[in-house]
């Protein structure tokens, strides 16, 4: 094994830092972190509506804890014909205002953070290239939903992803491509103030980029062609969505995640393509309500904790200092599902011993929860909580059920029985080396 991972590591480093260092991916990462606040805040307003303010749900309804029935002394019609179950109705609606923005127009939000952040890898002005993204979005949305017109949130949501990463692609770089054109920069006298001009410079080149993209409506409207939302969403995204749920997709993307963060590079940031096109998307329509996958950005999120399994395993089992001091600094960060303490304190990286069990853990663990989902035993993981839950929370949270909580801990009992053999075996290694 010492002797294969120099070879790998030659082979793979090179690679993996174009991969984790290339602008573009890079702007698609911090676009999706940008507007994750929209989504946890929305994911929180949807938890108390339909978790705590539901009149049937787990905490109000007769099926979960009756809270609703003994607040009011009232059941059946009686119950659910009650000023009390008005308000919480009322309360659901107001709940609803807010889940709306962090999900029904996801993909709206995308296209302006995308955008924003591709004008800056590009040499754009930042401001200018996200309204040019934005503007072109919309005219390639179809404009007139049902008799009265207008836009329907459909094409905000889950379903228009890669949608909004082509166009905010596609017209960011015409725009900084277009403004950058000497030629086509309308230059104004030094008197006059500085946003005019900047507006007059971007004149010609926004007007260009919205004539491109208005054109091409058009050609498919004219030729009678779907939207091209749907275009992509029934080429591309939907059956990538319905591939990445086969379970052997699922574990290969667990093994190039883990073996990446084995060496040393953040193997989330590599991959990050996969899920932010595929895996969000699958989350988004699991929290609207349109689908139930079984993997989504949640579950890979709420089985980060595998780590914490070999912290245990050290504890109990390690007679080596050096591991006992790195793994007490690092814990209270573990908890929170941080790592690099223990990555690179332990080491975890590039160490051969914990190499089989760094990453047979998650792929045990993606193993059992869809064994688990699949059979009903524990909900989807529907709602969008922070990656730094710690465990349990994260879990019940995430899936709106006390299962998704005990999954973790399932999945944590089997961390430690995996993770066991080989810190005893450390052991006897430390022992030899003395």
């Amino acid at each position: 094994m010492n002797a294969i991972i120099p070879k790998i590591e030659k082979m793979m480093m090179p690679i993996a830092g174009k991969i984790s260092s290339n602008k573009y991916l890079l702007a698609m990462r911090d676009s999706f972190s940008a507007i994750l606040p929209f989504m946890i805040v929305g994911s929180i307003f949807g938890i108390i509506s339909w978790v705590v303010l539901d009149p049937s749900g787990t905490i109000m309804g007769q099926s979960g804890l009756n809270l609703g029935a003994k607040i009011t002394g009232l059941s059946g019609d009686a119950y659910m014909a009650s000023g009390f179950v008005s308000v919480l109705t009322k309360g659901q609606a107001l709940c609803g205002l807010v889940t709306t923005i962090g999900f029904d127009v996801f993909s709206l939000l995308l296209v302006i953070s995308f955008s924003y952040k591709l004008g800056g890898i590009w040499g754009g002005d930042k401001f200018t290239t996200a309204l040019a993204g934005l503007a072109s979005f919309l005219i390639v949305t179809p404009q007139k939903v049902g008799e009265t017109g207008g836009f329907s949130t459909a094409y905000f949501g889950n379903k228009a992803v890669l949608t909004a990463i082509l166009v905010a692609t596609a017209a960011s770089w015409m725009f900084v491509k277009l403004s950058k054109n000497e030629k086509l920069t309308i230059k104004m006298p030094a008197s006059v103030p500085p946003a005019v001009a900047q507006s007059f410079a971007a004149l010609i080149p926004v007007g260009i980029t919205l004539g491109i993209f208005a054109v091409f409506s058009a050609v498919l409207i004219w030729t009678s062609q779907p939207a091209l939302n749907d275009l992509i969403y029934m080429a591309i995204q939907a059956p990538l969505m319905g591939f990445s749920q086969g379970i052997g997709f699922s574990l290969l993307y667990q093994i190039l995640v883990w073996f990446f963060w084995w060496f040393g590079i953040h193997g989330h940031n590599v991959t990050a393509a996969i899920q932010n096109s595929i895996y969000m998307p699958a989350q988004l329509a699991n929290q609207t309500g349109d689908a139930a996958y079984v993997f989504s950005n949640g579950f890979f999120e709420a089985g980060l904790m595998h780590i914490m399994g070999l912290v245990i395993a050290i504890m109990i089992f390690s007679k080596r200092e050096d591991w006992k001091a790195v793994t007490k600094v690092g814990a209270p960060g573990m908890i929170f599902n941080i790592q690099e303490p223990l990555a690179f304190g332990i080491p975890i990286v590039l160490n051969p011993m914990l190499l089989i069990p760094y990453i047979l853990a998650p792929i045990t663990n993606t193993l059992i929860g869809w064994a688990a989902i699949s059979s009903g035993l524990v909900p989807v993981f529907k709602f969008v909580v922070p990656w730094t839950m710690p465990l349990f929370f994260g879990g019940m949270i995430g899936t709106g059920s006390i299962r998704g909580g005990l999954l973790q801990l399932v999945w944590l009992a089997v961390d430690i029985v995996i993770y066991s053999p080989f810190v005893i075996a450390a052991n006897r290694t430390s022992e030899q080396n003395q």
